[in-house]
């Protein structure tokens, strides 16, 4: 009865079952424990899982091997480290069971240093490691910052006769390839003398690790040679390695893989197949695999859904998110982060508080991951109000809830206030991890705080021991570069671990334009387009730093070079929601049907400015035109457009939300500025980079962007 309650997921049920026996004296064996134990699997449980200890310690049960590995992982699993380790010193020296639990809790929870420190023990007391010892060593030493204990690991197990052993082999080339090393995990792999489909797929994961596409393929082709045919996990690590633009061949080859061992319409492999594809910019391949698909569950509606959030189709997002029920699917927890991300990604705010309409607020307060997606979408939806009324409702947060209402305050130009819940964080002795630091970077580098940039950067290792990542790097590189400090932005891009990707090239690119350095923007253009030679962005950019130049031949050439390439400029558009409609326009935008009123509003708006010291910038019109008509064009950018738009069909003081999906131009800055001094509005703008609060002449960034 205890093992239907455990499997039906009725802890409570089970409890109350095992206080009946306890009542009819009935004696509890040792299966009784391990089985009620295993109810145990969350924080939330402990109190449950002290109940029962108190039970093993009744019946004198504690040092049963099994029972009192059974407690080990409920601990393990209840996040109760400390309580697991003061059992273990409570057990027998020779249990290894309990000394391999121990280990492979300090590795699931990724405390290595306590794990190591644990092994050093376990030989101290003479106690000989085996295999699910040296697995659980490796597995916790599965990161870079740990490559050398990995290394010297790898050593010690192939000084014993475990190197022989396929699975310690196997986890060995998982270690490597979470250490981006996939070099040395071939070398494991290849000296093996007996190898599984694990095997081959954990070499697979390595590369994919690296992004290396081509070993990926030979590999492929080699597990067809021996007679191994490539399975879902195989097949579903390769095309991860795929999901970029340059990657798309590799991507369909792998898919013509999949169409001859006849698996097109496996579910994982298709959701696997249709992310690949969406990550690749191919929305319509994205969709006909995923119409394909006889059925679909719960994860492929998912991540449906987060596709086109990322890609920021906002609409398409939430018509899949109300045809779920119709396939007979409840949403579960990963669909509603996925469509938060898609309110968040076109800043939807009223769709995003209908979906937390979905939840009360109990709910909410104990479902410390919703929780925190509901503090992103706020945060990244312009209410920073509401970002921090979640955080505060909370009953549980961790790292991450701290971490989102950091990066809220990063992202709506609150530099010092993000710095100032930073170590509100420390003081409550809550651990900060390499996403943390991200968001404190950014803040300091929206916020042009330099030295605290430089002074947190430094404290990640020093005080924290987290190694920096890309992102890390990307924070400095921006911090640097709007500092016009660039020969330094690049070092920090030259530090990066491996190969720079394209936003740390773009980014270089970006600050090159700001403080026009273009031989170092031709030189970052360069680099980006050998990773995506289809990149409209760099073109643009770099079209636009000749012209400012006054290199127009040479600006024409490139334009002339986009169109015989085929490649098409990104449509710069800002949009505006009115009663729930969302409206949308372009630069010089003459379809909507209120045009005639809004062009003659905005040209009256804008004679009013300049009586009030507006001058328009014409040196930021990058075409060869007399001075009027850069004015002209200027003036009648698109987030111009739709904040006139909002002045017309919205009562007066009401707040306008604007969302732009390029960088807000300086002009259009300054211009914002003075229009919410004239018409006393609150003007929120979100960019590409950031939210922009317009109030009485004053904005938020402080002219720092």
């Amino acid at each position: 009865m205890l093992a239907t309650y455990a499997e039906n997921g009725s802890p409570g049920e089970a409890l109350a079952l095992l206080g009946q026996m306890y009542l009819q004296q009935v004696k509890p064996d040792g299966i009784t424990f391990i089985t009620i134990l295993n109810t145990c699997s969350e924080p939330a449980m402990l109190i449950n899982g002290e109940i029962i200890f108190d039970g093993v310690v009744k019946w004198s049960m504690e040092s049963d091997a099994l029972v009192g590995s059974s407690l080990l992982s409920m601990y393990g699993k209840c996040a109760a480290l400390y309580e697991a380790r003061a059992l273990l010193e409570r057990m027998p020296d020779n249990n290894m069971v309990a000394w391999n639990s121990m280990l492979a809790i300090y590795a699931q929870k990724e405390h290595t240093q306590e794990a190591i420190e644990l092994f050093g023990e376990m030989q101290a007391r003479g106690l000989i490691a085996d295999r699910v010892t040296c697995i659980s060593m490796i597995r916790a030493c599965s990161q870079p910052s740990m490559i050398n204990q990995g290394i010297r690991l790898h050593v010690l197990v192939f000084s014993t006769t475990l190197k022989r052993n396929t699975a310690v082999c196997n986890a060995l080339i998982t270690m490597y390839g979470k250490c981006k090393k996939a070099a040395y995990a071939e070398k494991v792999f290849k000296a093996m003398t007996v190898r599984d489909q694990i095997s081959w797929n954990a070499l697979i994961a390595a590369y994919a690790q690296q992004e290396d596409v081509g070993e990926i393929l030979n590999v492929l082709l080699e597990m067809y040679q021996n007679g191994v045919k490539p399975n879902k996990a195989s097949l579903v690590s390769a095309l991860d390695a795929c999901c970029m633009p340059v990657a798309l061949t590799s991507g369909q080859i792998i898919h013509y893989q999949i169409l001859d061992l006849g698996l097109e319409t496996d579910v994982m492999l298709g959701t696997a197949l249709f992310t690949m594809y969406g990550k690749c910019n191919k929305l319509e391949d994205a969709r006909r695999v995923f119409d394909f698909l006889p059925k679909h569950d719960v994860v492929s509606w998912s991540a449906m859904i987060s596709m086109y959030g990322q890609h920021g189709h906002g609409k398409e997002a939430f018509r899949i998110f109300h045809e779920m029920p119709s396939g007979g699917l409840v949403p579960n927890r990963v669909t509603y982060i996925s469509i938060l991300d898609a309110c968040a990604s076109v800043a939807a705010l009223p769709e995003g508080k209908l979906v937390h309409a979905c939840f009360t607020e109990g709910e909410l307060e104990l479902d410390v991951i919703v929780g925190n997606a509901f503090i992103s979408m706020y945060g990244k939806c312009g209410s920073l109000e509401n970002a921090v009324y979640m955080f505060k409702r909370m009953k549980i947060r961790d790292v991450v809830s701290w971490s989102a209402l950091i990066a809220a305050f990063s992202q709506h130009g609150h530099g010092e206030e993000a710095i100032n819940i930073f170590c509100e964080m420390l003081e409550n002795c809550v651990r900060p991890d390499n996403i943390t630091f991200v968001s404190v970077l950014s803040a300091c580098s929206h916020a042009g705080l330099f030295a605290e940039g430089c002074k947190y950067f430094d404290s990640m290792e020093e005080d924290h021991g987290l190694t920096a990542t890309e992102d890390h790097y990307l924070c400095m590189i921006d911090l640097f570069g709007r500092m016009g400090r660039l020969d330094e932005a690049e070092k920090y891009l030259l530090k990066i671990p491996g190969k720079p990707g394209i936003v740390a090239w773009m980014t270089l690119l970006s600050a090159s334009r700001l403080h026009n350095d273009l031989e170092r923007g031709c030189y970052a253009a360069e680099k980006v387009l050998e990773i995506d030679p289809q990149n409209d962005a760099v073109y643009v950019t770099l079209s636009n730093m000749l012209s400012a130049a006054g290199k127009w031949d040479e600006a024409a050439k490139l334009r002339k070079i986009m169109i015989q390439r085929g490649i098409k400029k990104s449509q710069g558009w800002s949009s505006i929601t009115v009663d729930g409609r969302v409206t949308e326009f372009s630069a010089g935008d003459t379809s909507h049907p209120q045009t005639s009123e809004i062009h003659s509003e905005l040209d009256k708006i804008t004679e009013e400015i300049k009586m009030m010291g507006y001058v328009p910038d014409t040196k930021l019109v990058l075409h060869d035109v007399v001075e009027a008509e850069k004015e002209l064009l200027l003036c009648h950018h698109s987030e111009r457009l739709a904040i006139t738009f909002g002045l017309i069909n919205t009562q007066r003081g009401t707040p306008l939300h604007v969302i732009k999906n390029l960088r807000v131009c300086s002009d259009c800055h300054t211009a914002t500025k003075y229009i919410s001094k004239l018409t006393k509005r609150t003007i929120i703008v979100r960019d590409a980079n950031r939210f922009h609060h317009f109030e009485n002449g004053i904005c938020s960034c402080g002219d720092y962007w």
